[in-house]
């Protein structure tokens, strides 16, 4: 019998797209903050600022990791936790949600 793909896995086919805003997707904001969350659209990449009243916008993983990169460093972050560095330039510092 098959194994069942782990549907919270960064290579899951089950989920192949991140939450994430406009200016991310378009390279005019810099991916500061990942968080990884249970379910559809677990996985969200922020710039730090509010989002409160932005809509959301659905990115392809593999486009993510072109725009930067340096995410690869992060594809095993466990559900429940985040990551986050002040810029690009910096090292991704990982802690619990």
């Amino acid at each position: 019998m098959a194994q069942e793909p782990d549907r919270n896995s960064w290579e899951s086919p089950l989920d192949p797209v991140v939450i994430t805003t406009e200016e991310i997707a378009n390279g005019k904001a810099q991916i500061l903050i990942v968080r990884h969350e249970e379910g559809h659209g677990g996985w969200q990449l922020y710039d730090g600022s509010d989002v409160s009243n932005k809509k959301p916008f659905i990115l392809p993983k593999a486009e993510a990791l072109n725009l930067d990169p340096t995410l690869y460093k992060i594809t095993d972050l466990p559900v429940g936790w985040e990551a986050r560095r002040i810029s690009k330039n910096s090292k991704w510092v990982r802690k619990k949600l």
